[in-house]
């Protein structure tokens, strides 16, 4: 399986530290499916759960997202990230996406990240199969 660092340079901000709100899209096209890695900071306080509980509203009003309830899980090669999974399916303009969400906060750090897998059409079992596989090969930096 091929690695991906999502790290690909060091960049030199002097005395400044931005907030890192980047992310990551992935296409893996025989599969018609997306991989997306998005990251934002967590306000001082804020946990985890009740970010993502923030977010998920936002995308039920603003898209009317259909969205199960967000399960706790352990995922990455030693299980070592602890975090939440919700599926969810909504409609952006005249596209449909269906997806697999992974949410957790790095041990010790004041961020928040989600890893998600999506499509066009509902996910199969293979694509299911593949979201799995992604999940236990996850290893923090």
């Amino acid at each position: 399986m091929a690695a991906y660092l999502t790290q690909d340079l060091v960049l030199e901000l002097g005395d400044e530290t931005p907030e890192d709100t980047t992310m990551n899209m992935l296409t893996f096209r025989q599969r018609g499916t997306t991989l997306v890695i998005a990251r934002s900071p967590l306000a001082a306080g804020q946990t985890l759960e009740a970010l993502y509980q923030q977010q998920l509203a936002q995308l039920r009003e603003r898209l009317g997202a259909v969205i199960s309830d967000p399960l706790p899980v352990s995922a990455g090669v030693d299980r070592a990230i602890h975090g939440l999974e919700v599926s969810l399916q909504f409609k952006r303009g005249e596209v449909v996406s269906y997806q697999r969400q992974l949410a957790y906060t790095p041990s010790g750090q004041a961020r928040f990240v989600a890893v998600s897998y999506s499509k066009e059409t509902p996910l199969e079992a293979v694509d299911l199969a593949h979201w799995e596989a992604i999940k236990a090969g996850l290893r923090l930096n």
